[in-house]
């Protein structure tokens, strides 16, 4: 008895990502960057400075800023008081094997995608559960359509 493989091809980031996702520029104030995320439904934002790719900021950035006792919480705050970090940036031709492990190695909850120098979309941990949750969900029927 021979056991036939069924080889798929790995999908890239293209598959899952937000295309041409709104930013922010790093000079913008939290208010602004909240009142984009929630006027487009979005938790991430990438951010720019005069144009270039700079850092990207979170819902998570902003709530944290916000709680009672942080440092920040008594002076108006711009977003570039919350960027610290350097953005997760990946090809759009990545792999999403190796994409996907990264963020789960580093805990990183977007990666910034580009597409010759240029901001192609993002990546969020919820784009990529949504993509793995229909992935099994059409290989669970691909299968069961298979027994039938």
């Amino acid at each position: 008895m021979s056991k036939s493989r069924d080889f798929h091809h790995m999908p890239t980031l293209a598959a899952l990502m937000t295309p041409f996702p709104y930013h922010i520029d790093i000079g913008a104030t939290v208010e602004e960057a909240l009142a984009l995320m929630e006027e487009h439904e979005v938790h991430h934002l990438p951010v720019t400075r005069d144009g270039d790719l700079e850092t990207v900021i979170s819902r998570n950035d902003i709530d944290r800023a916000n709680a009672p006792g942080h440092r920040l919480e008594e002076q108006q705050l711009y977003v570039h008081d919350l960027c610290a970090r350097r953005p997760y940036i990946a090809d759009i031709h990545d792999p999403l094997d190796r994409i996907l492990l990264a963020m789960a190695d580093t805990g990183i909850g977007s990666v910034l995608v580009m597409r010759e120098g240029e901001l192609a979309g993002i990546v969020t941990v919820t784009d990529a559960l949504r993509f793995c949750g229909k992935y099994l969900a059409e290989l669970t029927q691909s299968v069961d359509d298979s027994i039938a």
